[in-house]
């Protein structure tokens, strides 16, 4: 099944010596209406380099780059525009147009330390996007905060929580929390 399978349809080798990892990359449908699963040739090739214990940091941090130009492409596609006027030039002449801006004000918010590898490539679809960071660490197995850059008041209208690690999804679920208590009204 897409990203999990061989293309002759076998499992991997490491799924079939840890089933846990093909039980995590299968059981999609668990997951729910809220999540959704890519199953792009190209990011499953980019993930596989990111996991591989061979990877070196160079490498890794390109993978993740792409990763996150891609995911990134993905995430905003229910964003909306709103028109805007500008001039676009017709040979010597330059005649007005419309054309179309971001009308939501973005948040980014990365997960400190792990997250801080997405938020340039964010930025470069974003350029306009605030950037707030929330450090976490585990203590057994419960999220704790350490730091937090939210401003006191919220003026974002869509939040994107920016972190390449998820293992139980405490710590994201502790982020969202904080981001509705804070008044973000969309987050991702």
């Amino acid at each position: 099944e897409g990203a999990t399978m061989t293309s002759n349809g076998e499992k991997p080798v490491a799924e079939e010596a840890n089933p846990s990892v093909a039980a995590i990359t299968t059981d999609v449908d668990s997951f729910g209406p809220n999540v959704h699963i890519s199953r792009h040739p190209v990011l499953s090739h980019k993930i596989s380099i990111l996991r591989s214990s061979s990877t070196p940091p160079s490498e890794f941090r390109r993978a993740l780059r792409e990763i996150t130009f891609h995911l990134g492409y993905e995430a905003t596609s229910t964003l909306t525009t709103k028109p805007v006027a500008l001039s676009v030039p017709v040979g010597h002449d330059h005649i007005d147009s419309t054309g179309t801006k971001i009308a939501e004000r973005i948040a980014l918010v990365p997960i400190l330390r792990s997250g801080l590898g997405m938020v340039d490539s964010m930025l470069e679809l974003l350029p306009n996007a605030g950037v707030h960071h929330i450090g976490m660490y585990r203590q057994n197995l419960l999220p704790v905060q350490y730091y937090n850059r939210l401003p006191k008041k919220c003026e974002s209208d869509v939040a994107y929580v920016i972190d390449p690690v998820m293992a139980t999804g405490n710590t994201i679920m502790s982020v969202v929390k904080m981001l509705k208590k804070w008044g973000v009204p969309k987050i991702h």
